[in-house]
């Protein structure tokens, strides 16, 4: 007898509560304890894996997080301790970059960076060092900084569509007949604290995503600070490009239908950043290009090629890891891709 899929287990939940938000079946979708994309151990970043994200272009981007954290751990005093929590760690790929940067407080001995990701099999592959620990909920440090790139993206969201008679929240019912879950309408929402836009236009909202900044915000020492990273834009410009902020990526392609198999592809949205900075005004919002170049990514692209100017006849791996950079910094600062992506950073109060 096959086992009970999690679209089964979905269809049975729905017969049984009815209608369930969204949020409720992109966290089964993702995080199912037998079937989620993370959880089940399929779905990861990479270039061999369903998505590419900034640390997975190459080391650059983890070099220019380490320059900062020297920055940061210089203003607060150069303490021995400092505490970096980075959430939604994956694979442990930007710890390892920043490792490998060798930034003046990892040589201190002060970092001590905390690896967090809910995902068992990704927290399997975290790299083995002094400095660096896993976990998967929130630890009980207070951290001096609090990273997060391409996190909020990935939590939870409901979906709101505005009707004649105002903001709804979508529900998803059970599959029909194509086998594909489907969509319906809650009662209107008098309380949605959303944008007045145009009837049916459709908006992702991230109660998840504002619960984490709360949480995490309260958790700083004093003088720290938090930093997010990710791509995304404001409700009302979310909601001119009709669905096109509901993103799907399997083997880093996009043309999954999230209302099928849930569990077989990553869910993500566009961040709508008003809705976090309505918690708290950040102290900074930049663009990804900028804030790299702001923390010395030219200057270590200059130096990775001089490096190999002076070394490529050797061809050895320091040449060739310092002329990588350039294709790198490429990546990561290209202004119609991941230099567009946005930098929020909040400070404790």
């Amino acid at each position: 007898m096959a086992a009970e899929s999690l679209a089964d287990r979905l269809d049975q939940l729905i017969a049984d509560i009815g209608p369930i938000p969204v949020s409720v079946y992109v966290e089964a979708a993702l995080y199912d304890a037998d079937a989620g994309f993370y959880t089940a151990g399929g779905g990861q970043a990479g270039r061999r894996g369903d998505f590419l994200t900034a640390p997975e272009v190459g080391p650059l981007f983890g070099h220019v997080i380490g320059r900062a954290l020297d920055s940061w751990w210089r203003d607060a005093g150069e303490p021995d301790s400092f505490i970096v929590h980075e959430w939604g760690a994956g694979p442990g790929t930007l710890a390892r970059s920043v490792i490998d940067g060798e930034p003046e407080v990892l040589v201190s001995g002060a970092l001590q960076w905390v690896a967090i990701e809910r995902s068992d099999p990704q927290r399997d592959r975290h790299p083995e060092h002094p400095a660096v620990r896993s976990a998967a909920t929130l630890p009980a440090t207070s951290p001096n900084v609090v990273l997060a790139n391409e996190l909020v993206d990935n939590l939870p969201f409901d979906i709101h569509e505005r009707t004649a008679e105002g903001w709804c929240q979508l529900l998803v019912d059970e599959r029909g007949d194509d086998g594909r879950f489907t969509e319906v309408h809650d009662e209107v929402d008098p309380a949605a604290n959303l944008p007045d836009l145009a009837t049916r236009a459709r908006v992702p909202v991230i109660n998840a995503g504002r619960e984490w900044l709360a949480d995490v915000l309260a958790t700083l020492q004093g003088g720290g600070r938090v930093v997010v990273f990710d791509y995304g834009a404001d409700t009302a410009v979310l909601a001119a490009r009709g669905l096109g902020w509901l993103r799907t990526h399997v083997a880093h392609g996009g043309e999954s239908d999230w209302l099928v198999a849930p569990g077989s592809c990553d869910i993500t949205t566009d961040v709508p950043f008003d809705q976090l900075t309505s918690l708290r005004d950040p102290v900074a919002r930049s663009r990804q290009d900028d804030w790299l170049r702001r923390h010395g990514i030219d200057e270590l692209v200059e130096a990775g090629r001089r490096q190999w100017e002076e070394s490529a006849s050797v061809g050895d791996l320091a040449a060739l890891k310092a002329r990588s950079r350039v294709r790198e910094a490429d990546a990561l600062l290209d202004p119609d891709g991941m230099g567009q992506f946005e930098v929020l950073e909040w400070l404790a109060e």
